[in-house]
């Protein structure tokens, strides 16, 4: 049987390990701190959070900083991250490219390639991505034993719990979940994630949508994507697969989708729907500027549209105008739902600006009932790419923390 003094020593050792996880997330987000505010941050008495800072520092999780402002007598001594204990690696990947990029602990980005891999629904494409990966870290010189995790953020509907994404079932055998995959060649901890569910992530804890509590972030990227925050706790759904907007039925006798549905939002308003449309344009004999900007045997892609409208080119302002329209409408559907404080756009084509942003919420003081708009705005992300990624490092981090220190 259990003494009670054992269960007394059990019950102090989860409290104690539950102040460091808190304290080493509380320094993540925030920077650095003092001994007194983590006492009140967390409860706990000044000479039991000494001692965890103490601790933690032998340990090379934290760093003296600095000094802070003195209100009276000595000033307080800051403590913050080690931002160099470890590393992380972060796997970005789409239906166009990949791009792998190294965090050190504090978001400081350490190095990125960007790769010419496409996602497939194939093993070929992991077997490709874990090639490059590879390569990658040798050429940089980085051990495996620095790293201490890999997220990976991609499209598709993923369910965290088993690691896979059930749109690209095939990239690994039937028998073998996605992360298990990587997690066996690697020998690090995975952190699979939606790359809209990391956006919003990123958003949260470091962008337009922090100190929140309903927001709605809208990915338009190759498909588009809803991140749903509700009560500042990022909604994931039953099975992970909350947010689908793009994939909602607008015209049910417009395209075929990539889904295999008839007329998805993703048909008239993603980044391929946009290259499609004007394409479309172009051999009907529009005028427009978009040759021009092609060098010889260029694809014509999303930036070279973004850009022609930015040079007044009528065509491409008009295309992003109608997208921003119908986009618009979706998001009015989603902004009854949800009823959010803020609506954030991001995503390839969000660098389009107001060309996007102004029709977008013109269609939705159209469509939506005026309790719901009065109080709601509408921001281009000033992260940008950044809130996806940092998103996905919160995501990995946050998981870790809890796993070293439970």
């Amino acid at each position: 049987m259990t003494s009670i003094s054992e269960e007394i020593s059990s019950v102090i050792d989860i409290r104690r390990n539950r102040l460091r996880s808190n304290l080493i997330l509380e320094l993540y987000q925030s920077g650095q701190t003092s001994i007194n505010k983590m006492a009140r941050l967390f409860h706990a008495s000044i000479p039991s959070a000494t001692g965890i800072v103490n601790d933690l520092m032998k340990e090379g999780w934290v760093t003296e900083t600095g000094t802070g402002p003195a209100r009276a007598g000595r000033p307080p001594v800051l403590y913050g991250l080690n931002a160099q204990k470890y590393f992380t690696l972060i796997m970005d990947i789409n239906r166009h490219d990949t791009q792998l990029v190294v965090f050190d602990l504090a978001n400081q980005l350490i190095v990125k390639k960007q790769v010419d891999l496409k996602l497939e629904d194939s093993e070929d494409f992991l077997d490709a991505l874990i090639g490059e990966t590879d390569g990658f870290l040798k050429a940089q010189g980085i051990k495996r034993e620095k790293l201490w995790g890999i997220g990976m953020s991609m499209p598709g509907l993923i369910n965290v719990k088993k690691g896979v994404n059930q749109t690209y079932p095939h990239l690994t055998r039937s028998d073998m979940s996605l992360a298990a995959r990587l997690e066996g060649y690697f020998g690090l901890p995975i952190a699979l994630i939606n790359d809209t569910h990391a956006t919003t992530i990123g958003e949260h804890r470091f962008g337009l949508a922090k100190g929140k509590k309903h927001v709605l972030t809208v990915n338009i990227d190759w498909g588009v994507g809803l991140g749903i925050l509700l009560k500042g706790e990022v909604y994931n759904g039953a099975t992970g697969f909350a947010g689908e907007l793009g994939h909602i039925q607008v015209q049910p006798d417009g395209l075929l989708c990539h889904c295999g549905k008839i007329g998805c939002l993703d048909t008239i308003t993603s980044g391929f729907a946009l290259i499609r449309q004007a394409r479309e344009g172009i051999r009907a004999g529009r005028m427009t500027i978009l040759p021009q900007l092609l060098k010889e045997g260029e694809p014509l892609e999303t930036h070279h549209i973004i850009k022609a409208a930015h040079n007044g080119d009528e065509f491409s302002i008009d295309l992003l105008s109608r997208l921003g329209m119908e986009l618009g409408k979706g998001i009015a559907t989603a902004v009854h739902l949800f009823n959010p404080e803020i609506v954030i756009v991001t995503g390839v084509l969000a660098e389009a600006g107001p060309y996007i942003s102004n029709p977008v919420e013109q269609a939705i003081h159209k469509y939506c009932l005026s309790d719901f708009k009065n109080s709601l705005s509408i921001r281009i992300s000033e992260l940008g790419s950044k809130a996806r990624l940092w998103g996905v490092q919160a995501h990995l981090i946050e998981d870790l923390v809890v796993k070293e220190f439970s």
